[in-house]
């Protein structure tokens, strides 16, 4: 493509030196000049291994959040995150895709995560293959709105981020695509088969916590694969309604080493279901979305003194509204959930009502009111405000 653009200027250079244009001789000395550095940047060119079927582009999202007035947290500013999303395509087959979310922690260090790496096989024009690691196809969330630029409020819903009840990533085999149905519908799907997820088991007696650790690990110890997909419906466009669902075997560790499972814990059946709908109508948008991981019984389990041997569900929910004023740069949001867990100090519901100004669709301040009103009877609720700078780019 960039040889082509050269081309009509090497042309021009011709014409300008036969003299039908300019004919003195410091006119030939700079149309020598130029055909000189027009065939430098040529050589150039051939020579690059970014050739005529290759494309890379880069994109990604930023933020800073400051958090006021928590009972679990000091006034400040809390976090500042870069994170690239690189696109390197070949021809119309083949693109790499990978996000890296680098961010510094609470001693001041920088960390430096793969969010997701994917080497995508464009099989036709309505499936690919994906291969690595990848956001979990599960609910809508995770895969299409966790950007801190396109999430509406300035903190994921509960029970959606680490430590929750809904999959983070997966490492793994991806097949996924749209469809293209009557009139105006429309279907996209996800299947996948992955290394899974496992279950973390912690402590003694009353004191146990346990969690599911669904970010993807290159590790599988317990030697099993999980399979499952998403299959969402447009009846027309503005709506999605979404299905959900994973199946297979996980294994048990004790602490929080993924890699090391608990030694005599048989390997337990894993399923995960999940629903989600979205409605968009002209400045106002509705969502919603639910997802249960379940972890079957093991009657002989000795773990955590066997705390971990009924089955186990893990479910979280949420519903938002998010409403533009036609006309303005100013919206509100408001998003109401809950999570419910094995784990009953971290089980709450949660509500969020925030104000956001769009300096354009892509740079975002969000300031948000949210209330964590705990389940357990010995914590009292957590109330703060949250605001954040988000750019989109």
């Amino acid at each position: 493509m960039k040889r082509n653009r050269l081309i009509p200027l090497s042309l021009v250079v011709s014409a300008l030196a036969s003299g039908t244009i300019l004919a003195d001789e410091h006119s030939q000395s700079k149309i020598d000049n130029l055909e000189s550095r027009l065939n430098a940047l040529q050589k150039q060119v051939d020579s690059n291994n970014l050739d005529s079927e290759s494309k890379l582009h880069l994109s990604g999202y930023s933020n800073v959040d400051f958090i006021a007035g928590s009972d679990n947290q000091e006034d400040g500013f809390t976090n500042a995150r870069f994170a690239p999303i690189f696109h390197f395509q070949f021809s119309d087959r083949v693109l790499f895709e990978g996000e890296l979310e680098i961010e510094t922690d609470k001693d001041g260090e920088t960390e430096v995560v793969v969010e997701y790496s994917t080497i995508d096989l464009i099989l036709n024009d309505y499936v690919a293959l994906v291969a690595g690691k990848f956001l979990s196809p599960i609910g809508q969330f995770r895969q299409n709105v966790h950007p801190s630029w396109i999430n509406k409020l300035p903190t994921a819903p509960v029970g959606f981020g680490h430590g929750g009840a809904a999959p983070l990533s997966d490492l793994g085999l991806q097949l996924r695509g749209g469809i293209p149905l009557n009139g105006s519908m429309r279907a996209n799907y996800a299947t996948y088969v992955s290394n899974g997820p496992t279950l973390l088991v912690d402590g003694h007696g009353s004191d146990v916590e346990m969690e599911m650790e669904t970010e993807a690990a290159t590790s599988n110890s317990d030697g099993n694969m999980v399979y499952g997909g998403r299959f969402g419906f447009l009846p027309i466009p503005a709506i999605e309604l979404g299905l959900s669902g994973a199946v297979g075997k996980i294994g048990v560790a004790e602490g929080h080493a993924v890699s090391e499972l608990a030694a005599g814990e048989p390997d337990r059946d894993y399923t995960v279901i999940g629903v989600d709908a979205i409605y968009n109508w002209s400045t106002l948008q509705l969502r919603g979305e639910l997802i249960q991981q379940s972890v079957g019984s093991d009657s002989g389990s000795t773990i955590a003194d066997g705390a971990a041997a009924a089955d186990l569900d893990f479910t979280t929910w949420y519903v938002q509204a998010a409403y533009r004023l036609p006309d303005t740069k100013w919206e509100g949001v408001v998003r109401y959930g809950d999570l419910d867990t094995p784990n009953e100090d971290a089980n709450r519901s949660q509500w969020s009502a925030g104000i956001n100004y769009l300096f354009a669709n892509n740079v975002i301040i969000k300031a948000a009111y949210t209330v964590d009103n705990f389940d357990a009877s010995g914590i009292d609720e957590d109330n703060r405000v949250n605001v954040q700078l988000a750019y989109g780019f």
